[in-house]
């Protein structure tokens, strides 16, 4: 096309920028909102009697989700230290 601009590195410049800018923060969205515990989820409380609600409550994950949490959080981590080894190595 032009002299000053190569087609082939500006696709993988905005292909790596999508996946780093726009998937990994998605990724680890996703992640977050596996953590919190799903929409029927019902709320114990220590010592209360049962249907009441009082004090602060706590829900936890399925295990379902929190195994989807971890991976989502591990996907990310292992692209920062391969982001970062790449750059430590010298890569371009």
């Amino acid at each position: 096309m032009s002299e000053f601009i190569h087609v082939d590195a500006l696709l993988q410049v905005v292909v790596a920028g999508a996946i780093v800018g726009a998937g990994l923060p998605a990724l680890f969205a996703l992640g977050v909102r596996m953590l919190a515990p799903s929409q029927g989820a019902a709320l114990a409380v220590e010592g209360a009697p049962s249907g009441t609600e009082a004090g602060p409550t706590t829900a936890r994950p399925t295990g379902l989700r929190l195994a989807a949490a971890v991976v989502c959080f591990g996907t990310v981590l292992a692209a920062c230290a391969v982001g970062i080894w790449f750059l430590a190595s010298g890569g371009h």
